[in-house]
């Protein structure tokens, strides 16, 4: 019970954060709360984004950034490596196929033979994928984590961004997640407690194959049946 309590406490703030700095740039900029939350980013600030090469989060724990050619570079976070273990290798799609954000993009696969699909992030078309990483197998040729694993052509970009994690929040989705963990586990799984809370190598591993599936459909839901194309 205390571990819900705090739960939800932890995701309240995360959502009354959101809302204020949303309230406090919309009157910054004469726009009415609901309006700044529901329109698109302006072109401008999307331009600048590009510019700067900025970072977002999809909420299936997918890092998108972008370059200012328009081109997107996507990969897992190191949360979902670490919770899928000890990474084997990657089942990913054929360059040319055209996804859209939410459906099944690739499936990481652990030395364990786990397998966890995640979610495209953005509307695309995929221009390159890691084959270096996708094509590894046995244990001496484990994937690097913070790879990139697509390159996309983002179709809908604005749109897209709206649905996206950047900064603190997308801090504080990651937080929240580690939280999820933790309340369904002992409370020294997970993170270590005495380095700034870096996530724990491959803590995927340390987990049955009961709890690991249990989690997996928690943290990053859908999980679906079918194989990747």
């Amino acid at each position: 019970m205390v571990a819900i309590l705090v739960l939800l406490t932890f995701l309240t703030f995360v959502a009354m954060v959101w809302l204020v700095a949303g309230a406090r740039e919309s009157a910054r900029e004469g726009v009415s709360p609901g309006e700044a939350l529901s329109a698109p980013p302006p072109m401008p600030a999307l331009a600048s984004a590009l510019a700067a090469g900025a970072s977002y989060l999809h909420p299936s724990h997918v890092w998108v950034r972008l370059a200012p050619d328009g081109i997107a570079t996507v990969g897992a976070s190191d949360f979902a490596e670490n919770f899928v273990g000890a990474l084997s290798r990657v089942e990913a799609p054929e360059e040319g196929i055209e996804l859209r954000q939410g459906e099944p993009a690739w499936t990481l696969v652990s030395g364990k033979n786990r397998k966890l699909v995640q979610a495209m992030p953005l509307d695309g078309r995929i221009v390159a994928v890691n084959r270096a990483m996708a094509e590894r197998r046995g244990e001496g040729t484990r994937s690097r984590k913070g790879e990139w694993i697509l390159r996309v052509r983002p179709s809908r970009l604005a749109e897209n961004l709206q649905n996206l994690l950047v900064g603190p929040l997308a801090d504080a989705w990651q937080e929240a997640a580690g939280v999820r963990l933790n309340a369904a586990l002992a409370p020294a799984l997970g993170r270590v407690a005495n380095d700034g809370g870096v996530w724990l190598e491959d803590f995927g591993d340390m987990l049955s194959d009961s709890d690991w599936t249990e989690l997996r459909g928690s943290l990053f839901p859908p999980q679906p049946a079918e194989r990747i194309r």
